[in-house]
């Protein structure tokens, strides 16, 4: 028998322009920082019956999902061993006032580009645990990058770059290139610094010091005048996500141009003493 895991997507398709209403794709290694499980793979059926859950942790009512089987070619992350991935979506809500040569809006909750499934479509799915059902999630619409995008063999190849870098990300934070620790140190920062869908005043806890002092230099010893070429990670970005303020002895220059240096020396000076926060999930 094949190894099923459930997995859910209230994944979305374009349906009509939308004239600078889309939220901006995330990053891919902050996509696969966020994500149980990334796969690539094809819809081989679609089950009759729907799955009453909720949309989202918090949602006070639930919708109605379908669910679709999802055949694994690459296991890319999170998901070793498996074949098959079951997807929960929500199908696309009828549009509001359609009107020609303007944006189609889902009705209801949705303000973002939807994404309907079929048998057949192949693509690369990041996914999230649905947390009370049989399935897992695909949040946003960026989650599915179908196989007819333009570049998606060179998407692929940036996702399995990060998963190899998420394998053993304290190896990785000690790599000889510079790049490795820059890239797992935003990755693994995005993932303890994002805090949990649905929950108010949310709790943090402190990563070990040894953990908290490979981040820190492997930011330090980055290349402060650029970002990582098809990531849009830069040092400075990076840095941002520690949410630093006077207590910890940062106080950002009201200059732009005197951030990387200053935050280069709050680096170097802190490392080792300064313990990351990360939210409890």
């Amino acid at each position: 028998m094949h190894r099923t895991v459930l997995a859910a997507g209230a994944l979305l398709v374009l349906t009509a322009p939308l004239f600078g209403l889309v939220i901006a794709a995330a990053p891919i290694p902050d996509r696969i920082a966020l994500a149980d499980a990334v796969v690539v793979g094809k819809i081989v059926s679609i089950e009759d019956k729907t799955v009453a859950a909720k949309r989202y942790p918090g949602d006070p009512s639930k919708a109605e999902f379908k669910v679709a089987l999802i055949q694994i070619d690459a296991p890319l992350y999170g998901a070793k061993g498996l074949t098959r991935i079951r997807l929960g979506f929500v199908p696309p809500e009828a549009p509001i006032n359609p009107k020609p040569g303007r944006p189609v809006i889902g009705g209801g909750i949705n303000r973002f580009p939807q994404l309907n499934h079929a048998v057949d479509q192949e693509a690369c799915f990041f996914l999230k645990k649905h947390g009370e059902a049989d399935f897992m999630v695909a949040q946003n619409y960026f989650d599915v990058i179908d196989k007819k995008t333009a570049g998606f063999d060179k998407e692929v190849a940036q996702v399995k770059q990060c998963a190899k870098l998420l394998e053993d990300p304290a190896a990785s934070l000690r790599s000889k290139n510079a790049d490795e620790r820059l890239l797992t140190a935003a990755m693994m920062l995005t993932r303890y610094r994002t805090p949990p869908q649905g929950v108010q005043n949310p709790k943090t806890e402190p990563l070990s010091a040894e953990q908290s002092k490979l981040l820190l230099d492997a930011l330090a010893t980055a290349d402060w005048t650029r970002r990582l070429d098809g990531s849009q990670v830069s040092p400075q970005m990076v840095f941002f996500r520690l949410n630093l303020t006077p207590k910890d002895g940062w106080t950002q220059p009201k200059n732009g141009q005197e951030i990387p240096a200053a935050a280069q020396k709050w680096l170097k000076d802190n490392a080792g003493k300064y313990q990351v926060q990360r939210f409890v999930r």
